[in-house]
């Protein structure tokens, strides 16, 4: 499970930073987003590699679901951070 969540992190890091690239190359000329890019390039370099040396695990169904679990763990965060923000001035009263 370990392995497959590695390189669905990785996946997603890749994905993102063809999206950072497409859309530097596109002419939205924010160094920003090209500087983000390159981050998740490396990141995704060092994710893959790590996934790579990882031990795997004779079941199709643990690598399926730890590649979904590493493909979506990005986006689950920042789904629970905005769910927070919302959330904490309505508590906070």
């Amino acid at each position: 499970m370990k392995r497959g969540f590695l390189f669905g992190l990785g996946t997603f890091l890749i994905i993102a930073a063809i999206g950072s690239a497409s859309s530097f190359l596109l002419g939205a000329l924010s160094p920003v987003r090209l500087v983000l890019g390159l981050g998740c390039i490396l990141l995704s370099v060092i994710v893959i590699r790590a996934a790579i040396a990882a031990p795997y695990h004779q079941s199709r169904l643990h690598a399926f679901v730890g590649w979904c679990l590493g493909f979506f763990v990005i986006d689950a965060a920042i789904f629970a951070g905005i769910g927070v923000a919302i959330l904490a001035p309505v508590l906070l009263k």
